[in-house]
């Protein structure tokens, strides 16, 4: 059995949301994004308290509501139920799906509701029958009700309706013979109308926060989870220990009467016997006819389990409460990973009685807390195992939890304006279904791109170094335009073809993307962009007017250095070089120059019209002119084209021009001091206009 969904109404900062959990599922995101609160909606849902704190309420007005769905609920769980709770739930039991419904009025107990098929007339359904039924007494005044709410039955009449009972009984057996298209799936009352009667049949959840005074969780209760896992672990135990419970019932006879076949049999210590005799003395001297019965709780081996205390010997003996955090957090997850080798050896599945065990649920809010990445990796791979019987939910800002084929899906929370306050909005992405997001994902990994997870919004650039140059520049101009403080994410693609494929999948976890791109971007590659057709109309206009000014200027394509070590490491470049070469072999083995090999020689060339674009742009007043309106739509739609090439033509004239790019970006950065010499960089677009690097920095910096 598994939790297939959740959808979270008015619960804390989450407005209306679901979540559709897997095997192992991350939930990732900013600090206070709402992570926490989707794991504790799992748990109120499953554990379904009597009442919930007044601030839990997103809208104190409006219930709380958590409709939850479960799978693979079979004949094997229904058995952990009483015969009279099963004989009602199995029946709302649909290809082994049960779905159910907590609420939290504001001011009232929790309500439980089941999912299940009722009439769509309201008159149909059980509450507006009792209310036809209420307080009649006698055949008369019974039929007389039944039939003035109900004459479409009185055909099926046969027996007098003498009792309430029988004659709501017999409505109901009426509406269950109406044709299938008069009912509807809708959320009805629990049969048994007593919520700890299903308890035995949801699944358990075990619940470890991240901030919380880890004494309290380490105490060996069985509602702490450090004493639930110690609790499954000793769980195994209770058949070998048969002569330790009958010992402990010896001690219980020696304090209480008890019962043997029938008779209670008073066989207590005469101390304790002496001790009730004096007691009921004493207080017969006022309350003459009042009888005193002495009983001391009898041992049990729960209790004495739950009264034990762990020590740990680090070179000073003391109880594990007086330890760091670090060790702490180790030891819960030491017993956790205690619990998975024993389930491994098990594997049992469905007792000798056909019940199959409670499932368990694991929530573990950040479990890399207080260890070092060696343990962590420890912990992910226990994680991990216990996915392949269990389902698993973390919150984590580690990328080590990161695994597509084994976390089966992530969710970003992330935290959205909304009145009166701001909402979590939950962002998933399933890689076991979405084959082209998780090959995405290898790539983005590849690229260390993990902490975008963790951002508000990404900057996705083409060129090593780039980043280090930009965060150095924008902090000149202004000292809200920081990255880091912002929490603004720079991710390197490697090349515009992988602009599209980065910036759908971060859009897919809900973070806002926006790219910076070489002017080239614009005559190669324009479509890895993204962009609307407003903006490749604005592009074809710019062609045209682009390749009249070559034509009238005489512009020849000189490409630069750095452009030719690009082109020439280019995959495509390699294929037509190689097809280039071939053609040129058979002219000089005595081919003919026909339209093939002509193509062929000329491929090579191709892109060089591209290059006198380019300089056509950067050299041509009325060229760059033409060019504004194109990056301007570009921008808008969070894609700043710098116009003068790539950001190395941004650099300071005291920058080397050559060398490894990362020495070059650095002693840019040391260059450039101040907002004056920031502001000297780049010339506006337009009069009027701020510097062109304000403008791109501008609309980074856009929410």
């Amino acid at each position: 059995m598994k939790l297939k969904h959740i959808a979270i109404s008015n619960f804390k900062g989450i407005q209306a949301d679901n979540l559709s959990p897997e095997s192992f599922t991350c939930l990732v995101g900013e600090n206070n994004a709402g992570k926490s609160s989707v794991m504790q909606a799992i748990v109120f849902a499953l554990n379904r308290p009597k009442n919930i704190p007044s601030a839990h309420f997103y809208d104190s007005s409006q219930p709380v509501s958590f409709d939850f769905e479960l799978s693979g609920v079979t004949e094997a769980h229904l058995a952990r139920l009483s015969d009279e709770a099963k004989g009602k739930i199995a029946g709302l039991i649909v290809d082994e799906e049960l779905a159910l419904r907590v609420a939290y009025a504001p001011g009232e107990s929790v309500s439980i509701q089941v999912k299940a098929q009722q009439p769509k007339e309201e008159r149909y359904r059980s509450d507006a029958i009792d209310a036809a039924l209420s307080g009649k007494k006698g055949q008369a005044a019974i039929e007389e009700a039944l039939w003035s709410a109900y004459p479409e039955f009185k055909a099926a009449y046969s027996e007098p309706l003498k009792l309430l009972g029988t004659a709501k009984a017999f409505v109901k057996e009426q509406v269950a013979k109406l044709p299938p298209e008069q009912f509807t799936s809708g959320y009805t009352a629990l049969p048994s109308g007593i919520s700890a009667s299903i308890s035995p049949l949801l699944p358990e959840p075990i619940y470890i926060p991240a901030v919380k005074n880890l004494n309290d969780d380490l105490k060996t209760s069985q509602s702490t989870s450090f004493g639930r896992l110690l609790g499954l672990l000793l769980e195994d135990m209770a058949e070998d220990l048969v002569h330790v419970n009958t010992a402990l019932e010896k001690v219980n006879s020696l304090f209480n009467r008890v019962t043997i076949e029938g008779k209670v049999v008073d066989g207590r210590h005469a101390k304790v016997r002496d001790l009730e005799s004096e007691v009921e003395g004493l207080l017969s001297a006022n309350f003459p006819n009042v009888r005193v019965q002495l009983e001391i709780p009898p041992p049990e081996l729960k209790t004495i389990l739950n009264a034990a205390q762990i020590f740990i010997d680090d070179g000073s003996h003391d109880l594990i409460d007086n330890k760091g955090d670090g060790i702490k957090r180790s030891l819960t997850f030491a017993l956790l990973q205690a619990y998975v080798n024993r389930q491994d050896k098990q594997k049992v599945q469905v007792d000798a009685g056909g019940k199959a065990p409670r499932p368990l649920i694991f929530l573990f809010e950040e479990p890399e807390l207080y260890l070092h990445p060696r343990s962590q990796r420890v912990l992910f791979n226990t994680l991990a195992r216990i996915s392949e019987n269990y389902q698993v939910l973390v919150t984590t800002h580690s990328p080590l939890f990161f695994a597509p084929g084994v976390t089966a899906s992530f969710v970003r929370v992330a935290k959205q304006a909304a009145a009166p306050k701001p909402i979590a909005k939950l962002f998933p992405v399933n890689f076991a279904l979405n084959k082209a997001d998780a090959e995405t994902f290898r790539l983005a990994r590849f690229e260390h791109a993990d902490a975008a997870f963790f951002s508000q919004s990404v900057v996705l650039f083409e060129g090593e170094s780039d980043d280090a140059y930009c965060k150095h520049v924008a902090q000149l101009f202004k000292d809200e335009w920081d990255f880091e403080r912002r929490n603004v994410a720079l991710v390197r693609v490697s090349g515009k073809g992988n602009f599209l494929k980065f910036r759908n999948f971060f859009e897919s976890f809900g973070i806002s993307v926006r790219l910076v791109a070489d002017l080239d971007a614009i005559f190669d590659g324009f479509k890895h962009l993204g962009t609307d057709k407003k903006s490749s109309d604005l592009r074809d206009k710019l062609l045209q007017t682009l390749d009249g000014r070559i034509a009238a200027l005489g512009t020849k394509a000189e490409p630069k250095p750095r452009q030719i070590q690009r082109r020439a490491n280019q995959d495509s470049w390699k294929d037509r070089y190689e097809a280039a070469k071939a053609a040129l072999q058979a002219v000089q083995a005595g081919a003919p120059v026909d339209a093939k090999t002509y193509e062929a020689l000329e491929g090579l060339f191709v892109w060089e019209k591209e290059i006198a674009r380019m300089r056509v742009c950067t050299e041509d007043a009325e060229a760059a002119a033409a060019l504004v309106p194109l990056l301007d739509c570009l921008r808008e739609q969070g894609v700043c084209v710098l116009s003068r090439g790539a950001i190395e033509d941004y650099y300071p004239a005291a920058a080397p021009g050559s060398g490894p790019k990362p020495d070059r970006a650095l002693a840019a950065c040391a260059a450039v001091l101040t907002r004056e010499e920031a502001t000297a960089l780049s010339k506006p677009l337009a009069a009027g206009r701020p510097t062109e690097l304000e403008d791109v920095f501008e609309a980074l910096f856009k929410h």
